[in-house]
């Protein structure tokens, strides 16, 4: 941690000078611990902290103090440790929370309100008048609490769109740090979600609008670069994408995107997002595909012959990412699928030759030795992660919740329901 925190401070000064770069909150210490089954220790977050910092996040959506006593000590904690990104807390438009917040030591607050009917009618059971009343009372909290708001519209993709420019102008009122459009249920395409930056930025000006989006369709991170296309300057993202559900935009694929299809500044290292993706794999117990775009294990291994052979006379034929760019290498997979050319690469940089003949007998004996292994490893695997998701991601059981319940009531309910 120590090392992060200096790589952290050494960084402030170069990130200082690219001020027309995206911001990045990240939210891997709030939304991505909402993910079913997964929680950080006080330990561990301020660790993730650290490590978000030193790679160059901006802003840290740390916590929800109101909802945790973990959170209040996991604020403090970084605060205590003076890092150079922001350190900011959720919360709802309620006076408590923001009181939590500031008990906290938060810098400054997400403050999220839904304006879609559909939450507003279903799960709130709130007027829109009462609604905005409420947002109302929340902005004057932060406001005399000396917070800096950022205004968050949840469900902003399936709200009516002239009631959402309606509750961003009550909050413009209050002159908020930026305006958070959110895809809640990851159900907007691409282009929707840039038609609605566009329209929302009619209203905010200056004030900037960042994009928290959603994987439920798979589009979070394609919908975020597009609402950087249309004018958002500020994007929200986890790391490995963990978060509600099917999870957010993932840090490591907004960051390539921005630089390497956009031509963006990014003031994100990318060196260090693979370590990033393995300590949060670690702590959160959600462990990445191999096929994880930018950081998974497979998305730099070549096995097919006519793919190596193109790797062998230019790496930009299928890398159109360099592995160096995100701190992977290439690597080349001896298997079922691998042609003449890199069995002659690989053993020139042991200073071996052998003839065409040699060398087809010897690929022969590799694609048999390759999958001579079977399927029981597979099979082993497939078993403890299943067994894993069951006992440690499903949270706590019904059979579990029905013995505290005894414990509370010192009585056998089951027995006295049969």
């Amino acid at each position: 941690m120590a090392r992060w925190v200096g790589v952290g401070r050494a960084l402030a000064r170069s990130i200082a000078m690219t001020t027309d770069a995206i911001e990045f909150v990240d939210c891997t210490l709030r939304d991505g611990e909402q993910a079913p089954g997964v929680w950080f220790t006080v330990e561990e977050k301020v660790a993730i902290a650290v490590a978000l910092d030193a790679a160059g996040v901006d802003v840290l959506d740390a916590g929800f103090p109101a909802a945790s006593e973990d959170d209040v000590e996991a604020l403090q904690e970084l605060k205590r440790l003076g890092l150079r990104a922001e350190v900011a807390a959720t919360s709802r438009p309620l006076k408590g929370d923001v009181a939590a917040a500031a008990r906290a030591g938060a810098d400054a607050l997400f403050m999220f309100l839904p304006v879609s009917d559909q939450h507003l009618d279903t799960k709130l059971e709130m007027s829109r008048e009462r609604s905005l009343e409420l947002l109302r009372g929340g902005l004057e909290a932060a406001g005399e609490a000396g917070l800096p708001v950022s205004f968050v519209a949840e469900d902003s993709s399936r709200a009516d769109p002239d009631w959402l420019l309606q509750v961003v102008e009550v909050a413009m009122g209050y002159q908020p740090r930026r305006v958070v459009l959110c895809d809640t249920v990851g159900a907007a395409l691409p282009h929707e979600m840039g038609a609605l930056v566009a329209r929302v930025r009619g209203v905010t000006g200056e004030v900037p609008i960042c994009l928290h989006c959603h994987n439920d369709f798979g589009l979070a991170s394609a919908s975020t670069l597009e609402g950087v296309r249309a004018g958002a300057r500020s994007v929200s993202c986890t790391v490995n994408g963990i978060g509600e559900r099917a999870g957010n935009a993932d840090l490591a694929e907004v960051s390539a995107g921005l630089e390497h299809l956009l031509g963006m500044r990014v003031r994100i290292a990318p060196d260090m997002l693979a370590a990033l993706s393995d300590m949060v794999a670690r702590a959160s117990g959600v462990h990445s595909s191999p096929l994880k775009p930018v950081t998974g294990w497979n998305v730099y291994a070549h096995e097919s012959g006519v793919h190596v052979d193109g790797m062998l006379k230019d790496a930009r034929n299928y890398e159109q990412l360099p592995s160096a760019w995100s701190g992977n290498e290439t690597r080349y997979v001896l298997g079922k699928h691998s042609g003449k050319n890199l069995l002659r690469a690989m053993l020139a940089e042991e200073g071996l030759q052998l003839d065409e003949e040699q060398l087809g007998r010897l690929l022969e004996r590799v694609k048999q030795w390759a999958t001579r292994r079977g399927k029981a490893e597979h099979l082993r695997m497939d078993q403890l992660m299943r067994r894993f998701q069951r006992e440690q991601l499903a949270g706590v059981s019904r059979l579990q919740l029905l013995e505290l319940v005894e414990e509370l009531s010192s009585r056998p309910l089951r027995a006295a329901s049969s």
